[in-house]
């Protein structure tokens, strides 16, 4: 169990009785046991907890054992759009002080799915079924007509005439009743849902007339007629091995409607399930590293919405309560499973069940004639660990267990080990003793392809008052290996076989051997202490680096780090201890770019002693005049984010950013409290923001918004919901704080779904718009404001939304991975990219550490051992042909430039040329190899055509940080400041200056520069034809570097520089440019960067281990598989996302004015993709750019997209300003 218990004085416990007083008495139904359902009157009645989002109004389900909320019908605050969701669920307190709404919800966001549809219930759709006064069922009803969550997948209905030609009869039109049911004792939700088809007559059909009602529709003839015959309720099949999502949905083609086994288009169904980052997800056999589970399947070509992965539950643990999804078998059928075909961030869908009839006649009646189906399934609660999940589930199945149970002890002293982790993983050979923990794991590799991580039993469940590292867990008969650990992680036991059978108890206690401490202290020349991060690196025993996870195991919940990482320590005072498991390790000192690094390069850690760590970190560059900010940060308050505000707050001082911005998602938070309680006023202003987070429209920051405390959970965040941007940014704009209007930023412009611009459909090349294939559908997209302030030009580590790669760079990429993962053998995976000389650093290492394979020669690699070595090879490569890839990307050439420049076309006439069916074998043709691909804009590219046609926003960069891996400031932006000190520094002076362009954006390197004495976002003065300097320098700091240096004068490169100074250098360049003034107002723009391995951000910088896999990448991919279909999904090739972290910098631009009157004139008009005012009155072609009309209602032109978003609900009480 993974918390500190909360000790509560008198005075603190007086307003929490006075809440629990004014809460109802509680009923006793069933005797003494409490049981039930209601509409919530009260504050005091809500489930409370750290992500708990309900509110007066909605619904409570309860009993002696959980609490559950569920939203009423109105929009939801959480990751959907639509009510009738379980969004709070919490095992029932009984210590004084977490009832009355203060309890311990770590869960987001539940809702039924079927057919990628989700209920959108009305205010009256949402009611108690039952309300447990009769001690036997508790229950609350949802209804609500069928909405997709994503009108990208609304295709199925938009184009529902389209695809009707090759599947008959998609059922893209239904309506959901689900019944939330609790009963006496119950440590789970049921949830039963009946999916109703529409009961408009099809065409060539009557209405039925004259029908007595029946309460599950109608039946439908042989001709697919309604009929006055009352349809059953068809049970749908539990899943028990994969189910095709796309396949179930819309059956087999028409054409094959003759074969005996072709099936109609169906029913498939489930759930969304978005367990939250404030819990850890967990996948029986990936344990809790799903992220590599989802990352081998699709490299090995597998797309999750054709083949799910499967499961037979998914578990996730928050400390002091777990969640479990799962079915039970139905009678006669083969063990359940839950198909998950998409596992992401941005959504987690569930598959549980489906059905689909024959197109032959035999099961007509049956089935064919049925309009209404229903499926069953299962939300268990438990105690914090996974066991107590299971535990329920097997209980609920009836499967026999037996009992393992102990004490985990330190082995030094027997004390216990008190909140303990047991690890319950498959025992992959019975007859083999195994000596640690990484020779299990790689003998469950070789055995079963995964960790075979099963269970995790925590000691000192839950809330135990007695902690004494006691633990018990039920499983299954068989054979079992347990590894315990400590609850830092630093402690791991020798493996312990256990042998279970059904009704038998069996005592065990795992020995942790002693951790060891490292005390330290960090300070600055002056020898005062500082904000800083320290990173424990694990060393082989040859003394190098290992890479990628090192000893650190994600699979036991100790979440990716990546660069060999053991440990990260932050520390806000520069002074303390930190625990630590014994090895050997590289232990490097930072305090982000501005300052250099100390390093312990070789330190032996041994088991109960303390190491001794003082460290002096020195300030390196000079920013005099400027400060950094992170204007993208996310902490506990957003679903997807489980850091707690002292961990983000240290975190962003420790990376020596000056200004941090709160932006969660659709909540507003304050970190003032928090940095004040650390002392960190002196190293870190703040502000508060909010991150408006639309499903398909983009993301939009603001910041400073006024913050209301008591409007809980939002604290004032606008609500989104049925808004087209622009409205959006009026709304942003309508909340700020009153002391400057509120500086409004696009986040992520070109990032798929959650990127504006790419949502739009804008064209790089001519700055219009077309909607996608995908959201031509979605009344939003009417409209395309560009009325905000700024863009981020690059987010996170997403250094594949920089620049728009050229052909010869995607062919090659697309060509390399193809034979990459088709390679099987070391020998085929080497010679996998001869276009990329030097690509792979090291050869595949032999396996080793394996038994013989059976009938082999003694000594000699299984087949398994070498599979496995094969894969891990492959993993490797992948991500190093990935960076050589990315290199070439980055580093624009000046005939690239020009070719992509001078591209004479639309971006469509650009992807023909590096389209899928150009990646053949043959060469590609000399002319074309320097083209621009457009499948991936780039950011940078769209940022000179903006400069181009005057549409100035400032560009800004944030990192957009979530979780450890993603380090505040990285990359981060500099904005010029009349103070130094964050303490002095005035939010509305930031703003203003970042709204003025007066910034650059870095990942590392500190850019210097000014024409005429004038710098970023200013203009200076200038004559056509007349010599001009641009004088600049690039500092870096002793542990990184830059080699590239590109200048940009109107969007072409007018000077490329490769300086060859080491990292240790400060300066790396510094000189002046001369250059000729155009005839016309211009712009100057650098570019800075570090390519070669020396000049890494790597020492600090945390790789990115794998690339994206969104849903829209998804679903695209998955309809393009189907044969029939397959021509409107085109393949799009890809480009590497993921990679080390690069020095990388660009500035915003210094104007230069030749006409004289003070300003930069663009020489081309604003884009047309910009909404502009135009007078429906008026029959002017010309008002409006071509495929454009001129809208009735919004005055502007735009799409007339037909369709009005008409579900905006609010919560009661709540209100936009």
């Amino acid at each position: 169990m993974r918390r500190t218990h909360r000790w509560f004085t008198r005075v603190a416990l007086l307003p929490l009785a006075a809440a629990a007083l004014a809460a109802p008495a509680l009923p006793s139904c069933g005797g003494d046991r409490l049981l039930r359902a209601k509409q919530i009157e009260h504050r005091a009645e809500l489930v409370g907890g750290p992500v708990a989002m309900a509110d007066v109004g909605d619904f409570l389900l309860e009993n002696d054992q959980i609490r559950v909320a569920i939203l009423g019908g109105r929009d939801s605050p959480g990751p959907g759009i639509f009510g009738g969701a379980i969004v709070d669920v919490d095992r029932r307190r009984g210590r004084i002080g977490e009832e009355g709404g203060q309890g311990r919800d770590r869960f987001a966001e539940m809702f039924s799915l079927a057919n990628l549809i989700v209920p959108d219930p009305t205010a009256t759709d949402v009611s108690v079924l039952a309300d447990g006064s009769d001690g036997a069922e508790a229950g609350i009803r949802v209804e609500g007509d069928g909405e997709f969550l994503f009108e990208a997948i609304g295709l199925l209905r938009a184009q529902e005439d389209l695809l009707g030609l090759f599947f008959p009869n998609v059922r893209s039109r239904i309506r959901f009743r689900t019944d939330y049911l609790l009963h006496p004792g119950d440590r789970f939700v049921t949830v039963r849902t009946v999916l109703l088809l529409d009961d408009r007559p099809p065409p060539g059909c009557e209405a039925p007339r004259s029908c007595e009602p029946c309460p599950d529709g109608y039946q439908q003839d042989p001709g697919g007629c309604l009929t006055c015959a009352c349809s059953d309720v068809l049970p749908l099949d539990n899943a028990t091995a994969p189910v095709s999502v796309l396949g179930g949905v819309l059956g087999d083609p028409a054409d094959q409607a003759q074969e005996e086994a072709a099936r109609r288009a169906g029913i498939v169904a489930g759930d969304f399930v978005f367990f939250g980052n404030q819990n850890d997800v967990f996948a029986p056999g990936a344990g809790f590293d799903e992220d590599t589970a989802v990352q081998d399947a699709w490299n090995a070509g597998r797309n999750s919405f054709s083949e799910p992965l499967t499961f037979d539950f998914v578990a996730a643990a928050g400390g002091d309560v777990s969640y479990g999804y799962f079915t039970r078998a139905q009678e006669g059928a083969a063990p359940s499973v839950v198909n998950v075909p998409l596992f992401a961030s941005a959504a987690t869908a569930f598959v549980s069940a489906s059905r689909s009839c024959l197109y032959s006649e035999g099961d007509d009646a049956a089935c064919d004639a049925h309009r209404a189906f229903s499926y069953e399934r299962y939300l268990a609660v438990g105690d914090g660990d996974i066991a107590s999940v299971t535990d329920v589930m097997h209980r609920l199945r009836g499967t026999e267990t037996g009992t393992v149970h102990g004490h985990v002890l330190w082995e030094s002293t027997l004390e216990a080990a008190p909140n303990a982790r047991v690890f319950v993983f498959s025992d992959p050979d019975p007859s083999r003793p195994f000596g640690s923990l990484d020779e299990l794991v790689a003998a469950n590799r070789e055995a079963r392809g995964d960790v075979g991580l099963i269970n995790e039993i925590d000691a000192d469940v839950g809330l135990d008052p007695s902690e004494d590292g006691d633990f018990r867990g039920a499983l299954p008969p068989g054979s079992y290996v347990l590894v315990a650990r400590n609850a830092a992680g630093t402690a791991t036991s020798a493996p312990v076989r256990v042998r279970l059978r059904a009704g038998e108890q069996v005592a065990v206690s795992p020995r942790l051997p002693t951790p060891a401490t490292v005390r330290y202290r960090v300070a600055d020349e002056a020898g005062q202490r500082m904000p800083a991060k320290l990173a424990f690196i694990s060393l082989d025993d040859a003394g190098r680096r290992l890479p990628g996870d090192g000893r650190r195991r994600v699979y036991l919940g100790d979440g990716r780090l990546g660069n060999g990482n053991r440990a990260i320590e932050v520390t806000a005072t520069g002074e303390g201890e930190v625990e630590i498991e014994p090895g050997r390790y590289q232990i490097t000192v930072s305090r982000g770019i501005e300052y250099g690094i100390y390093v312990e390069r070789d330190v032996t850690l041994a088991p109960g002693r303390a190491f001794q760590l003082d460290a002096t970190l020195v300030r390196e560059v000079d920013t005099s005049g400027w400060m950094s900010a992170d204007m993208h940060l996310h902490s506990r308050p957003s679903f997807d984010s489980g850091m707690p505000l002292p961990r983000r707050v240290a975190t962003v001082a420790a990376e020596g950013v000056e200004l941090a911005v709160s932006t969660d998602h659709d909540v507003e938070t304050d970190y003032q409290p928090t940095a004040r309680a650390l002392e960190l006023a002196p190293h870190l202003a703040t502000a508060i923001g909010a991150e408006i987070t639309t499903l398909e429209q983009g993301h939009f920051i603001g910041f400073p918004l006024k913050y209301d405390e008591l409007d809980v959970p939002t604290h004032g965040a606008h609500d989104w919901t049925c808004e087209p941007g622009g409205t959006i940014l009026d709304a942003i704009r309508a909340s700020g704080d009153g002391t400057v209007e509120p500086l409004t930023i696009v986040a992520h412009p070109r990032d798929g779904f959650f990127g504006y611009i790419e949502q739009l459909g804008v064209d790089t090349y001519t700055m219009d718009r077309t909607p996608t294939f995908l959201e031509e559908n979605n009344p939003v997209f009417r409209t395309a404001s560009c009325a905000f302030d700024a863009m981020e030009l690059i987010n996170g580590k997403r250094f594949d939304l920089v620049r728009t790669p050229s052909v010869a760079e995607v062919v090659d990429w697309n060509r390399c991975l193809a034979r990459l993962n088709a390679a099987r053998g070391a020998g085929e995976i080497e010679a996998a990219c001869p276009e990329a000389a030097g690509w792979l650093r090291a050869p595949c290492a032999a396996p080793g550490g394996s038994a013989p394979a059976a009938g082999g020669a003694s000594g000699s690699p299984s087949d398994a051992a070498v599979a496995v070595a094969v894969a891990d090879c492959k993993r490797r490569a992948r991500t190093e042909l990935a960076w050589a890839l990315m290199k070439r990307i980055l580093a624009r050439t000046p005939d690239e430039q020009e070719k992509n420049w001078g591209f004479a076309g639309a971006s469509p006439d650009s992807q023909e040329l590096c389209g899928p069916a150009a990646l053949g074998d043959a060469p590609v043709a000399a002319e074309a190899r320097d083209e621009p691909c457009t499948f991936r804009a780039g950011q940078v590219d769209d940022y000179f055509r903006y400069l181009e046609r005057g549409f100035l926003p400032a560009q800004i960069a944030s990192s957009d940080s979530h979780d450890a891996s993603k380090e505040p400031g990285f990359p981060r932006t500099y904005f010029r400041s009349a103070t130094d000190s964050p303490a002095a520094l005035a939010t509305p002076a930031a703003v203003e200056s970042l709204r003025g362009a007066h910034a650059f954006t870095t990942y590392g390197p500190f850019v210097r520069a000014t024409i005429g004495g004038r710098t970023y976002g200013e203009v200076a003065g200038a004559s056509a034809g007349e010599p001009l300097e641009l004088l600049f320098d690039v500092q870096t700091a002793s542990w990184f570097g830059v080699d590239r240096v590109e200048i940009y004068l109107n969007g072409r490169m007018i000077r490329l520089l490769e300086p060859e100074m080491p990292p240790s250098a400060l300066v790396d360049v510094r000189g002046k440019v001369t250059f000729t003034v155009p005839e016309r107002d211009s712009w100057v723009v650098i570019i800075a960067m570090g390519l070669e391995d020396r000049n890494l951000m790597s020492p600090v910088s945390l790789d990115v281990p794998f690339g994206e896999i969104q849903l829209s990448r998804l679903a695209s991919d998955g309809f393009g598989r189907i044969p029939a279909i397959s021509a409107l999904f085109a393949p799009t090739p890809t480009v590497p996302d993921w990679s080390p972290v690069p020095p990388y910098a660009v500035t915003n631009p210094i104007y230069i004015d030749v006409d004289g009157n003070g300003r930069y004139d663009a020489p081309l008009p604003r884009p047309d993709f910009c909404s502009r005012p135009c007078d429906p009155a008026v029959l002017d072609p010309e008002q409006c750019p071509a495929e454009q009309d001129c809208l009735l209602e919004e005055q502007v032109c735009g799409f007339p997209i037909p369709g009005k978003c008409d579900h905006r609900r609010p919560a009661l009480g709540h209100h936009d300003d």
